[in-house]
Parts: structure tokens; C-alpha cells; sequence
């Protein structure tokens, strides 16, 4: 049995006559009918009923046929999906991320995934906050983004990672506890803070985490930049809350340690909602699953 002989038995089952099955399968009249007649032989049964107006399906033909329109569909299927994966050897992503993400995350997913896929080429955009990364996605000015939850637009989201908030103290604050124990309540709420503005999504996941435990945040000094915020603990400024992402460095000096009760972000990996994706895409989003 092969496979041209069950396209042409599929084909003359359809018009009903070998004239129109040879013109569309481009063959001749008698080619066609040489391959169901070596199909019938080779099954034992006869599929077709044969007259000067055409032709008809016996009743093994009928059930036959059905076998065989599975059988070329799970064909068209095969070559479909191995076009598919032929597509991700090449393209291009673009990635918006918020700066944490893109310094301290992305840079060894992206060389993971090169690994696997070194024709796909990723280009890293990095905003100044979330709001900015889900815009680029919502606009379609980016395939894929990093933020956090929840999101301010309707997008499909994987998580990605769990990123903890640390508190970092001033060298001038002593700290007795053993490292990365949790500062008390009243201690934090006596120390001068150094935070983001008020608008910052970090700044609003910390205000509600205060909010939620009956206190208000209320930092003594805030600046846009992470850095600067590490740099003003170091000289004594103040006390900070950031998120692990969000710290490059510990500078000498600053001791780290927990909130009274742990607070974290979820990272996510976002994209447009319901949109239709390209391969290179789908690639970056299947390895994110398994990275986790």
C-alpha cells in the first residue's frame, strides 16, 4: 500500500469520476486507475463501483475512505509541525523589561535559549517601570515583556520568579541579630527610609504591604534610580526595602536582613492577549515554562 494509491483512491472519491482525480493530482487517467485498482488488490476488497457516468463507493469504500482522510490529514499534520520547528532555527524577539529583570534575569535566560535556538536574535528594551514594559506589549512595540503581577493590562502572562524584598541597613544602624533575620516592626518603623517615588510599582507593593499589617510607609527621602537608593544607605542615609532583583551590590558595610513579615514580587513573562504569536516566539515562551 502506498501512499499515492490512497491519495488517488481519496481524490477519485471526491469528484467521482478519474477524469477530474488525474487532472488534480496531475497524473493521467490511467495512472490513477492502475493505483486503486493495485489499492483493491492489495486489500482484498473492491472500494469502488465503476460506470459510464462515474463512480460510486461500495460500502467497504465508504468505510475505507473515512481511514483514509484521517490518515492524510495526520500527513498535512506532520509536515505542518515539522515546518514549524524547521521556522525556529531563524526571527527575532524583542523583549521590554523592567531594569532588575533585564541586569539580573534576563541575561542568563537569554544565553540559555541561545544555546538551544543561536539563529533566533533577542533585542532587551528596558523601561523605567512596569506601567512602561505593558504599554510596549499592549502597542505591540514588543513581543514579550517582563513585569510583575498584578498587571495593569489584560495580557497572558507564565510566571517566571518569585523575587523577594530584603531590607538593607546603614552602616551606622547596628543590627544584633544573626544575618538575614527578621528586623522587628517597631525597629524598621523608627528608621529613616529611602525609597522609590510614590508611583513606582515596588514603592506601591511596599505601601500596601505596610497597609496590610496596620502601619503607614512613610520614607524620610525617595529617588528614582536603585542604585542611588543603595548608594544612600552606604554613606548613612537611611535604611532601604528592595527588591532582590533590584540589588547589583551590597556595599561594605550594609547588613541585610528580612521584613517582620516577607513580602515578594511575581516575576512574570507577558504577551499580548489571544494575540497569534510567531515560532520564535512560542520557542522563548516553551523554554521560560521549563526554565522554571
Amino acid at each position: 500500500m502506498k501512499l499515492s494509491q490512497i491519495r488517488s483512491f481519496v481524490t477519485v472519491a471526491r469528484y467521482g469520476k478519474f477524469s477530474q482525480a488525474a487532472i488534480e493530482l496531475n497524473l493521467t487517467q490511467p495512472t490513477v486507475s492502475h493505483a486503486i485498482a493495485t489499492l483493491e488488490n492489495d486489500l482484498g476488497v473492491q472500494l469502488l463501483f465503476r460506470s459510464k457516468k462515474g463512480v460510486n463507493l461500495t460500502p467497504a469504500g465508504e468505510s475505507i475512505l473515512a481511514h483514509c482522510d484521517r490518515l492524510l490529514q495526520s500527513i498535512e499534520d506532520i509536515h505542518q509541525e515539522a515546518n514549524r520547528f524547521k521556522s525556529l532555527g531563524v526571527g527575532k524577539i524583542k523583549i521590554s523589561t523592567f531594569r532588575g529583570a533585564a541586569a539580573q534575569l534576563l541575561p542568563q535566560i537569554r544565553a540559555n535559549f541561545k544555546t538551544q535556538y543561536p539563529q533566533i536574535a533577542i533585542e532587551i528594551a528596558e523601561e523605567k517601570d512596569c506601567p512602561q514594559v505593558e504599554q510596549m506589549i499592549y502597542e505591540g512595540k514588543a513581543d514579550i515583556g517582563f513585569t510583575i503581577l498584578p498587571t495593569t493590562k489584560d495580557l497572558d502572562t507564565i510566571e517566571v520568579l518569585r523575587d523577594k524584598y530584603i531590607v538593607l541597613l546603614p552602616p551606622n544602624i547596628t543590627f544584633s541579630q544573626p544575618p538575614n533575620s527578621a528586623i522587628a516592626w517597631t525597629r524598621l518603623l523608627s528608621l529613616p527610609i529611602v525609597s522609590y517615588p510614590d508611583r513606582n510599582t515596588c514603592f506601591r507593593q511596599i505601601q500596601n504591604h505596610f497597609a496590610g499589617e496596620g502601619y503607614k510607609f512613610q520614607p524620610a527621602e525617595q529617588v528614582r534610580e536603585s542604585d542611588t537608593i543603595i548608594n544612600l544607605v552606604a554613606t548613612g542615609v537611611g535604611a532601604a526595602i528592595l527588591p532582590q532583583l533590584s540589588v547589583f551590590h551590597i556595599p561594605e558595610g550594609v547588613t541585610v536582613c528580612e521584613l517582620p513579615k516577607p513580602l515578594q514580587r511575581i516575576v512574570v513573562a507577558a504577551t499580548p492577549k489571544d494575540a497569534d504569536l510567531s515560532h520564535a516566539v512560542w520557542a522563548f515562551i516553551d523554554f521560560l515554562k521549563q526554565y522554571k
